[in-house]
């Protein structure tokens, strides 16, 4: 198991990469993280269940507001279910919520032959990512 957070919060906007800068493990791992552009590279011999939780605050709140994550490869292309990737939607109806409570993005991967990272698609202009998100990562043999 491996787990990275951010030692602060980072302020997001649609397309910002969510970057990460601490980093705890159970032992010895394939797993890197630039702490700058967020792009996570991963051992191509092993498999992998990597699952972000999500925390965020608003800088404002309309009806029909939406915030959304997702895991992409480095290049910017959305890693489908059909690819093993699940994105985090949430919709803000003021009088019936739709809402993935759980506010979790999930990637999983085998054999990668590419890197990865996970993009924020949708939320308000300057909202925050808060600092309580974490990236937790499953390697396996």
């Amino acid at each position: 198991w491996v787990e990275f957070t951010q030692s602060s919060a980072q302020t997001i906007s649609p397309g910002t990469n969510i970057t990460w800068d601490t980093k705890r493990t159970t032992g010895g791992d394939s797993i890197s993280i630039n702490s700058s552009t967020g792009v996570i590279t991963l051992d191509s011999s092993k498999r992998y269940w990597i699952q972000a939780s999500i925390h965020f605050i608003r800088s404002s709140v309309q009806q029909n507001d939406s915030v959304s994550f997702e895991f992409q490869d480095s290049a910017g292309s959305t890693v489908t279910p059909a690819n093993g990737g699940f994105s985090m939607v949430y919709v803000e109806d003021i009088n019936v919520p739709y809402i993935n409570s759980s506010f979790v993005a999930s990637l999983m991967i085998s054999y990668p032959s590419l890197s990865y990272k996970l993009v924020c698609t949708d939320i308000p202009n300057n909202s925050t990512f808060a600092s309580q998100s974490s990236l937790f990562i499953m390697e396996l043999k």
